[in-house]
């Protein structure tokens, strides 16, 4: 008789996982819209991908600023000239001639001022050019649009995994503890 009491929690269990698993399926499939009983069904991500993609973008928007991208822009840049590679540059150009003293103070100051004018103003109208032009809404659009409902799933469920496999879970102890609370009032009402 005690055993009939163990179903509520177990069976509360086994519901509030397969509920969540289905939830979590639903987010992706069905990938193309079918009709149950009049009622047009088809997964949320694939239904709404342009909605969440643009959602996505304004969210993004806010958050990133040109200044952002002319500090992204500006350390690519330096990383990839730096000054030791344009004075090398204009070592190897006046290297024959550098060996004379004046040509060689010259050089000196010379290479200096150039490096000096890069970092200070064609690096800075470089970057602030390049930030202005930078158009983020424009490239993640273009790759949404590239991006098959499969792989979205595929980077979701990679993102998120322990997240969705958290909200399984919960599901199942949900309904275990919803199940113990319905044993626990069969108890007393069978008392």
């Amino acid at each position: 008789m005690n055993y009939i009491l163990l179903i509520p929690p177990i069976l509360g269990a086994v519901i509030g996982y397969v509920t969540n698993v289905i939830a979590v399926e639903l987010l992706f499939h069905p990938k193309k819209p079918i009709k149950i009983f009049g009622f047009k069904i088809q997964g949320l991500v694939p239904a709404r991908s342009r909605e969440l993609t643009e959602r996505f973008l304004d969210t993004l928007s806010e958050v990133l600023t040109k200044e952002d991208f002319e500090m992204v822009i500006g350390k690519a840049l330096d990383r990839t000239v730096s000054e030791n590679e344009i004075v090398f540059k204009i070592e190897k150009a006046f290297e024959s001639i550098k060996d004379t003293a004046i040509v060689g103070r010259l050089f000196d100051n010379l290479s200096k001022y150039i490096s000096n004018a890069f970092k200070e103003f064609v690096r800075e109208a470089i970057v602030k050019n390049i930030a202005s032009n930078v158009d983020i809404k424009e490239f993640v659009i273009k790759k949404a649009e590239e991006i098959s409902d499969e792989e979205i799933e595929r980077l979701f469920k990679k993102f998120a995994k322990k997240e969705l496999r958290f909200i399984e879970i919960s599901g199942a102890v949900l309904g275990f503890v919803i199940g113990i609370f319905q044993s626990v009032f069969m108890y007393f009402m069978m008392r």
